[in-house]
């Protein structure tokens, strides 16, 4: 069905087709572009592109790198870009601080052709603190957020995160080397905006005698409800690195001493 509308817009835009002596293989020309249908497989190459160097690009495929999934450290920072707080609560293990990212929507508004654009879509993030201190609560009310020690534990959590989830949308302004995505270096820079759309704390422990336990306590914690991360994202192809700063406070102001994320790590693509 795809390939007979592809020759149906040929026909009309003054295209030409033309059947090859390989098996199931159609060539339609128009437009400066050059699309090869090999059985199921569709691929296109661009003819007034010399980088092209007669080699074709996947067909569809509109350079946009935000949809995929995002794996990274995340860290809170004060003020002075220092993860260094007095507050345990802000105090982070790396090891048990991650954000994972499903962004999957993406737009992208060509202003120089496919060289330079704007993206924008739609994303889920899960963001983890893990606390440093293995016998913190993590505590709250509508005045401040806290932390305290559980001296009812035997040999402490051996797992204390704050969890936070958030649905995102990003503006970035987007750069492409190439139109062959097979052979694209892509950066972008720009904002992400985020609602909170859930948070938690999950404690992991050991009982004595009793074994693992695990326990998940749902609440606000007097999280900023929103986020706007500046970001920097570069690439090859569909891997890539990633870097966000938020210039909103974790928590809200004056509940909490003030704590910035920085996330970092990679990026996969579809």
């Amino acid at each position: 069905m795809k390939t007979t509308l592809l020759i149906i817009a040929a026909l009309l835009s003054g295209g030409t087709v033309m059947a090859q002596g390989e098996p199931d293989t159609t060539r339609i020309t128009f437009g400066g572009k050059q699309i090869i249908i090999v059985g199921n497989d569709t691929t296109m190459i661009d003819l007034d592109d010399p980088s092209s160097n007669g080699k074709a690009g996947r067909y569809g495929g509109d350079l946009t790198y935000w949809s995929g999934i995002d794996v990274g450290i995340n860290l809170p920072m004060n003020g002075d870009f220092q993860n260094n707080f007095s507050a345990q609560h802000l105090n982070t293990d790396p090891s048990q601080s991650f954000v994972y990212s499903f962004n999957f929507a993406e737009q992208r508004i060509r202003i120089i052709k496919d060289y330079f654009g704007i993206v924008t879509g739609l994303g889920f993030t899960n963001s983890r603190y893990g606390f440093d201190n293995d016998r913190m609560r993590l505590q709250s009310d509508s005045d401040s957020t806290w932390g305290v020690s559980d001296t009812t534990l035997f040999t402490g959590f051996t797992k204390n995160q704050l969890r936070v989830n958030t649905l995102n949308i990003p503006i970035l302004f987007q750069i492409n080397t190439s139109k062959n995505e097979d052979n694209n270096f892509h950066i972008s820079f720009g904002a992400i905006g985020g609602v909170r759309i859930g948070s938690n704390v999950k404690y992991k422990y050991d009982l004595a005698g009793g074994g693992d336990t695990k326990n998940k306590e749902k609440g606000k914690y007097n999280l900023n409800p929103f986020q706007v991360l500046g970001t920097v994202r570069m690439g090859y192809k569909d891997f890539g690195l990633f870097a966000n700063y938020d210039i909103l406070s974790l928590y809200e102001k004056d509940k909490s001493e003030l704590a910035y994320p920085f996330q970092f790590g990679a990026s996969f693509h579809f």
